[in-house]
């Protein structure tokens, strides 16, 4: 009864994953203005998590994944031990309850009693009301607030809202229920690659509703804007061909319509926003010029952050803290991570850091790449090289909460895929 209940609230988790519902503690101000990386808050997602690896009991793995689990193990306590010595303190505590959050449901996907196809299958249902909302916000241009959702409002002319313009005037990127489009834009890359992985494990009834998923992931895929995921995408397709043909082998028959229905839905949708789309790729408005000087200034303040700490870094989540003290006066928008996970977490938990998340991403793709030769093999290692391309081009796969859950499922999916005959 007890495991019942366990793999039911672990279920719901995984179904509201997108869902931003979150009880606001506090919070830290920059220059007088919340800093959205300073939100003392828990997650309802998070205590789902919690309790359901409470309850399931003692954990069931094989040795191979158990590996996973000690070097990751240890890579927490080196975070805690960073935090010791860190300045922010506080911020670092909120951050590690996230992280460890994230932790307990890389533990819970890789446990052999998780059915993986029910997993998959309940986290693209649960995309489904972030899909509607983000086309509201695209075609209106506005997004309502919502506690249910745990999002605020949104408006296309309020300033700091994430635009594509062109000379037809400023278009609102869909947000869904997450903090910013990129987030959304890798939970839906995330979701056509568990797609294209589900189709040759569905009946013909839930077949029929992939090929509608297929048309709604492609189109709200393009509708984030985001370039980061629509890269990492590409390149895992990339990959995917190429393995493909290495190893002779061919998609799953059921799974070709899927990727020809999809395709079309992308097509059709860029077709609709051509002109936005070729503002992204080559970035010559205003906005884009500001937001690649943006990123690009970031990387000249990494040396700074992480000199002044290379052993054990400045802390977790401490980064835009530390240069808001070291360089006061600027408005809260300008103190932003570097828009690049690794090197964030360099800067954040030191060289020591690094060499465990390192090695824990080693283990993770050792196992990924035990079986290449096979369908399974070949999907986990799409689904990391796609990730690890997002990661050399934004933060919020460490910085933000929705981001370690996803990298935790990524992380869970990737063991599974390969483990799972």
């Amino acid at each position: 009864m007890i495991a019942s209940f366990a793999n039911f609230l672990f279920l719901l988790a995984i179904f509201f994953l997108p869902w931003q519902t979150q009880w606001i503690i506090g919070s830290v101000s920059v220059s007088g203005e919340r800093s959205s990386y300073g939100i003392f808050s828990l997650y309802v997602v998070e205590a789902l998590i919690l309790f359901a690896f409470l309850l399931r009991g003692r954990q069931q793995t094989r040795n191979s994944i158990l590996l996973t689990w000690r070097v990751l193990s240890f890579f927490l306590a080196m975070a805690f031990f960073s935090l010791s010595f860190s300045d922010f303190d506080q911020i670092g505590w909120f951050h590690m309850i996230h992280v460890v959050s994230a932790a307990l449901l890389y533990f819970l996907i890789t446990d052999e009693r998780t059915n993986i196809k029910q997993i998959l299958s309940l986290f693209l249902l649960g995309l489904m009301v972030p899909l509607i909302l983000g086309w509201f916000q695209v075609i209106h241009g506005s997004s309502p607030g919502s506690t249910a959702l745990g999002i605020a409002a949104k408006d296309v002319l309020t300033p700091g809202v994430a635009v594509v313009e062109t000379a037809a005037g400023r278009l609102m990127r869909a947000y869904g229920t997450f903090p910013h489009p990129n987030i959304f834009g890798g939970y839906l890359a995330f979701a056509v690659i568990a797609l294209a992985y589900l189709s040759r494990l569905l009946t013909k009834h839930e077949w029929a509703m992939a090929l509608i998923g297929a048309v709604f992931l492609g189109a709200a895929l393009v509708t984030t804007f985001s370039r980061s995921a629509w890269l990492g995408l590409f390149i895992g397709c990339l990959v995917l061909t190429g393995l493909m043909f290495w190893q002779k082998k061919i998609p799953p028959r059921r799974a070709i319509p899927i990727l020809i229905v999809g395709l079309a839905s992308v097509l059709s949708t860029l077709i609709i926003f051509h002109s936005q789309v070729f503002s992204r790729m080559y970035p010559t408005g205003r906005v884009e010029v500001i937001s690649i000087e943006e990123h690009t200034s970031q990387y000249q303040t990494v040396d700074d952050v992480f000199l002044s700490a290379p052993f054990f870094g400045v802390g977790p989540n401490a980064y835009t803290f530390f240069l808001s003290q070291r360089d006061p006066g600027h408005p809260v928008w300008s103190y932003q991570p570097v828009h690049n996970t690794f090197l964030l977490i360099l800067a954040e938990l030191g060289v020591v850091g690094i060499l465990f998340f390192g090695y824990f991403i080693f283990s993770v793709n050792s196992i990924a790449h035990a079986s290449v030769r096979k369908s399974n093999g070949i999907f986990a290692i799409v689904i990391g090289v796609t990730f690890f391309v997002i990661a050399l081009f934004d933060h919020y796969l460490w910085s933000l909460w929705p981001g370690l859950a996803l990298s935790a499922l990524v992380c869970g999916i990737m063991v599974r895929w390969e483990t799972d005959k």
